[in-house]
């Protein structure tokens, strides 16, 4: 297992797994690395990301993974993580309390893709923690193998931690990926990439296991 920490979001990797958590720089701000990628607009906030694949995730990726679902394996998966602006916790789309743990093979649908790719599903999922508000976005390699995917979905979403926004850090940690790599809406509010929802993307941490299983 690899264990993934910053601004606020834990997660333990299985082996195979790569990952990492950022937060894109807000407009005037210097990105703390490479990977954060380019400064938000001017008036946009920015908030935590993560990224976690049994892919080797490319540099330059959107906040939900553009760039990276087309490489997904009839036998991978890519989780994404994205937090929007905290004044969205009490709102209606982020009811829902406390980070999805056990998906259903039934909860992926192809239709719930920010670009169809045959064969695929994905699966999104709006709620708040910890004073924080988050859409948990899945895609899965292949909708026939949905039943032993979510299985290993479920594994990674079982070690998430979220912490209290008051209590989130910039750590930025890195290992090297291994040698193996959007959404539907509703009405959410506005980001870089994301399936119809929307809100500024989010220092950033990378890391990997071994070969992609």
């Amino acid at each position: 297992m690899t264990d993934l920490a910053a601004h606020g979001i834990e997660v333990a990797l299985p082996a195979g797994w790569e990952g990492r958590v950022f937060r894109r720089p807000a407009a005037g701000e210097v990105a703390a690395a490479d990977a954060d990628g380019p400064p938000a607009p001017a008036g946009e906030t920015t908030h935590a990301v993560l990224h976690a694949s049994t892919i080797a995730l490319p540099p330059g990726i959107g906040d939900f993974a553009s760039g990276a679902v087309d490489k997904l394996g009839a036998d991978d998966v890519l989780v994404v993580l994205f937090e929007y602006d905290p004044a969205s916790v009490d709102t209606p789309l982020f009811k829902a309390t406390g980070v999805p743990r056990q998906l259903r093979a039934d909860d992926f649908s192809p239709n719930v893709m920010q670009r169809a790719i045959r064969g695929q599903a994905g699966v999104q999922r709006f709620f708040n923690d910890q004073g924080r508000a988050f859409c948990l976005y899945v895609v899965i390699g292949s909708f026939a193998h949905r039943q032993s995917l979510v299985t290993r979905v479920n594994q990674v979403l079982a070690s998430l931690a979220i912490a209290p926004s008051d209590a989130t850090s910039g750590t930025t940690t890195t290992t090297s990926p291994p040698t193996t790599e959007a959404p539907s809406s509703t009405g959410v509010p506005s980001t870089t990439d994301v399936p119809t929802t929307d809100e500024p993307a989010a220092t950033t941490t990378t890391t990997a296991g071994g070969p992609t299983p």
